[in-house]
C-alpha cells in the first residue's frame, strides 16, 4: 500500500511530479503513489549515456525512452522535450509522436542548442518570437490528442537576461497557448514572488537538490503561488547514492550480507516488475505437451 498523500496533493491544491528516466523508475514512482511523472532529460542523459545534460541527448533517444515508459505505467507521463531539437517543425513532429504513444504533455524550453541543464552556467536563449512559434506548433500538433495534453513553456532567460525578460517571456508564452509557465532557476524568494504575481496562469517550480533555487516545501511553494511542483532529480540522485553505497559495500566486505535492509529482496522485486502476471500468462498459453 502506498503511504497517505500530503494534504495539498490529496485536496488537488498542488500537482507534484517525480522525475523518472526509464520504465523501472516510472513504475516505482507509480507504485509510490505519484499521480504524474516527468521524463527528465537530465536523468535520461545520465542513465542512458552516462553524460551530463549538455545537449548530447537526441530527440530519437528521448522519444524511445518515453515510449517505453508510457507502456509501463497507467499514470500521466509528461516528457521533457528540451528545445524541441530544432525549429517549430521539429516541435510539431515531436508532439505528434508523443500524442501517438499516449504521453500527456511536453516541456519546451527557449535555450539555444546545444542546451544545458537550467542550473548550469553559460546558458543562452533564442529570440522570444522563435520560441513563441514553437509553442504555437505544439498547440497545433496536440489537437490530434484524444486526451488532455499539457504544454509547459520554460524560459531560461532569468540567468543570462534577468528577471524582467524572464517575466516578459513567460507572459508571451502563455499568450501563445502554453498551459503552464516555468521560469527556470529563480535564485531567491523575491524572484519567485515576482514570477507568480506578474505572470498569469499556472506556474511551475523545479526543486533541484543542490541547484540554484532554494528548495521549497509544498506548503511554501503553494503559498508563493505555484501549482505544479517537480522533484525531477530526487529519484536519480537517491538511486545513484544507493548504487554507490551498495557497490562500495561489496568491494569493502566481499559480500552483500549486512546490506539487506537497504535492498529489495528477490520476491519484492519480482512483485514490482509483475512476475506473477507473467507466470499466469505463461500457464494460460502453454500447450498440453509442455
Amino acid at each position: 500500500m502506498p503511504p497517505p498523500l500530503h494534504p495539498l496533493i490529496e485536496n488537488h491544491q498542488v500537482v507534484v511530479s517525480a522525475g523518472v528516466w526509464d520504465a523501472l523508475s516510472a513504475r516505482i514512482a507509480e507504485r509510490a503513489g505519484f499521480r504524474s511523472i516527468v521524463v527528465s532529460g537530465y536523468a535520461v542523459s545520465a542513465s542512458l549515456l552516462g553524460e551530463p545534460d549538455f545537449g548530447i541527448l537526441t530527440q530519437s533517444e528521448v522519444l524511445e525512452t518515453a515510449r517505453r515508459i508510457c507502456r509501463a505505467v497507467k499514470i500521466p507521463v509528461i516528457v521533457d522535450g528540451d528545445t524541441g531539437y530544432g525549429g517549430a517543425l521539429n516541435v510539431h513532429w515531436m508532439v505528434g509522436e508523443l500524442v501517438r504513444m499516449g504521453a500527456r504533455g511536453i516541456l519546451l524550453e527557449d535555450q539555444t542548442w546545444p542546451k544545458r541543464c537550467g542550473h548550469m552556467r553559460g546558458k543562452s536563449v533564442v529570440p522570444l518570437e522563435e520560441h513563441v512559434q514553437k509553442i504555437r506548433a505544439a498547440v497545433a500538433a496536440r489537437a490530434a490528442s484524444p486526451h488532455p495534453f499539457i504544454i509547459t513553456a520554460r524560459t531560461d532567460a532569468l540567468g543570462p537576461l534577468g528577471i524582467d525578460e524572464a517575466i516578459r517571456r513567460g507572459r508571451a508564452y502563455g499568450e501563445a497557448g502554453a498551459d503552464v509557465i516555468f521560469v527556470e532557476a529563480p535564485e531567491s524568494i523575491e524572484q519567485m514572488r515576482r514570477i507568480t504575481s506578474e505572470i498569469p496562469g499556472i506556474k511551475s517550480l523545479n526543486n533541484i537538490e543542490g541547484g540554484r533555487t532554494p528548495i521549497q516545501s509544498l506548503e511554501e511553494a503553494h503559498a508563493l503561488g505555484y501549482f505544479a511542483i517537480g522533484f525531477v532529480l530526487t529519484g536519480l540522485f537517491a538511486a545513484a547514492k544507493a548504487l554507490e553505497d551498495a557497490y562500495g559495500h561489496l568491494l569493502t566486505h566481499g559480500t552483500s550480507r549486512g546490506f539487506e535492509d537497504r535492498m529489495m529482496d528477490f520476491d519484492g522485486f519480482a512483485r514490482l516488475v509483475g512476475l506473477d502476471e507473467k507466470y499466469a500468462l505463461d500457464e494460460r498459453y502453454r500447450s498440453e505437451g509442455d
